[in-house]
C-alpha cells in the first residue's frame, strides 16, 4: 500500500471522530419543575383570593393574620356559607393553598 493510502486510512477516521465529537449536541429541554407549578398555583390562588374575598371585605383583614391550614379551611368554609355559590369548592381549595402557604403558621 502506498503512503497516500495509509494516510487516508488513518486520517479520514480521525477527522470523522473529531468532527462528530465537536458537533453541538442539543440539550433536552427541562420539564416544568414542581416549584414552577407551585408558584403558578400560588399565583392563581392569590388572584382568586383578591377577586373573591375583596367583594365583602378588605384584603388586609385576611392578610394581617396567620392561621394553620385547618383554621384557614374553617374560615373559608364560613365565607362560602355567607354568600352561596360565590366561591366554589375548587376555588376554595386554591385560595386555601395560597393562604396556607403565604399566611400560614
Amino acid at each position: 500500500m502506498g503512503l497516500r493510502a495509509v494516510l487516508c486510512v488513518l486520517v479520514i477516521p480521525l477527522m470523522i471522530a473529531v468532527v462528530s465529537g465537536c458537533a453541538k449536541k442539543e440539550e433536552p429541554k427541562p420539564e416544568a419543575s414542581p416549584t414552577t407549578a407551585a408558584v403558578a398555583a400560588k399565583g392563581e390562588g392569590k388572584a382568586l383570593f383578591e377577586q373573591k374575598c375583596s367583594v365583602c371585605h378588605g384584603l388586609d383583614r385576611a392578610t394581617a393574620r396567620t392561621e394553620t391550614k385547618e383554621e384557614w379551611t374553617s374560615i373559608i368554609q364560613e365565607m362560602q356559607e355567607k354568600k352561596a355559590d360565590w366561591i366554589s369548592d375548587e376555588e376554595a381549595a386554591r385560595i386555601l393553598d395560597y393562604l396556607a402557604s403565604s399566611h400560614g403558621k
